[in-house]
């Protein structure tokens, strides 16, 4: 848990900080490409202000090579001027006004020349000028922020990490201390109830059945179950930040041996139990989260089916994937609901009702110990017809 807080603040971080320097480089950029095409459309104007008789250099300021054809209202040739710097054949120029005009734009850009039309009281002038230069700035600035955004991309990546660490501290502080306080009360708890319950069994000896003995018999039961899985939730959060026991197991066998107990309880409730389990199927991973997350899906496979209901425990193999699916027939979960049966102490309404039991841990503890594993944990339903969980290891 503590783990995927840090990646998800660090993830916002990064993606914040990440858009902010994107979006500082972008402009930049945009700001000078605008900056460029005023300063070329202004130079251009004055070039066919002029009837292409501007000088490359003018009162200090580049023009670079340039240069314009006029043509009448007919697009007949009227003359050709261009700086002495151009040397390209008459012939060339023509061809480059022919395409200028069949952008029917008043401007526009062929290849490294920018070119504007301006009518004149004789017809029209076509402008170019050479803006090979402005491009290669351009793409220098590119170049330029794209650099020092990377690098300031990657060193916001390890400052979000670090951010994140340090942002989480406290929490991880705290849950800590949560985690330590319900080990310790845990097993202290277990004790009192242990005597309570060994208590109930003496006087039940001597005075006989006592519907009040019950009543204490089946509390302690109740805070025996409670204490354990409290216990159980504890030590799969201390896993998740630690190493955990790996070992090479047949899961096939452990499904098998985890699930088949149930069948005698199945078949007292009037239900029915199917396996489909490929034989074989090896992983590495520790054997005890393993049954934990096998126990809990049957057991709440069993508690929330329908009467007469069915339910199906599945494990397969897809490549390196090994799939484990349980099914029951039943109301089902609501759709908006699916996302929150993995909360801590969550119960829904309609199914997760004091009837049948439990805390609303279960879940939690399955999806802790599938993430302590790497895997992954989710449910799928039809409301009022069936549920489904699939764990992927």
């Amino acid at each position: 848990m503590i783990r995927n807080l840090r990646i998800k603040i660090a993830t916002i971080i990064f993606t914040l900080l990440t858009l902010v320097v994107v979006g500082i480089m972008i402009a930049i950029n945009v700001i000078s490409q605008s900056d460029n095409t005023a300063i070329i459309m202004s130079k251009l104007e004055d070039i066919a202000v002029s009837n292409g008789k501007v000088t490359s250099v003018r009162g200090g300021e580049s023009y670079y090579e340039h240069f314009s054809v006029m043509i009448d209202g007919a697009y007949n040739l009227i003359g050709i001027a261009y700086s002495s710097d151009v040397v390209m054949q008459e012939k060339v120029i023509i061809d480059y006004a022919d395409q200028a005009l069949a952008f029917h734009e008043n401007s526009g850009t062929i290849g490294s020349y920018r070119f504007i039309i301006m009518r004149k009281s004789y017809g029209k002038i076509i402008s170019f000028m050479d803006i090979s230069a402005y491009q290669q700035a351009d793409r220098s600035l590119l170049l330029i922020t794209s650099i020092i955004g990377g690098i300031g991309i990657i060193v916001f990546f390890f400052m979000s990490v670090l951010l994140a660490i340090w942002l989480v501290k406290p929490v991880q502080e705290s849950f800590d201390k949560q985690r330590l306080f319900i080990s310790n009360a845990s097993h202290e708890l277990k004790t009192p109830l242990a005597v309570i319950s060994a208590n109930a069994d003496v006087l039940e000896s001597e005075i006989g059945e006592n519907k009040w003995l019950s009543y204490i018999r089946s509390e302690s039961a109740r805070m025996s179950e409670l204490v354990n899985e409290f216990l159980i939730l504890a030590r799969l959060d201390d896993k998740m930040g630690h190493q955990i026991s790996i070992a090479e197991l047949n899961l096939s066998d452990l499904v098998l041996r985890t699930v088949l107990p149930f069948e005698s309880t199945v078949y007292e409730m009037g239900k029915r139990l199917e396996t489909d389990v490929e034989p074989d199927i090896m992983y590495c991973g520790d054997a005890s989260i393993l049954k934990h997350i096998v126990t809990i899906l049957t057991d709440n496979a069993v508690k929330y089916s329908d009467e007469h209901g069915e339910i199906r425990v599945k494990l397969s193999k897809k490549g390196s994937r090994r799939i484990l699916e349980v099914y029951n027939t039943g109301v089902g979960i609501q759709r908006d609901k699916l996302r929150k049966i993995f909360e801590r102490f969550y119960r829904e309404d309609e199914v997760r009702n004091s009837k049948s039991g439990g805390y609303g841990l279960g879940l939690s503890i399955a999806q802790i110990g599938t993430e302590a594993l790497g895997g992954r944990i989710y449910a799928e339903s039809e409301p009022g017809k069936w549920a489904r969980f699939i764990v992927i290891l």
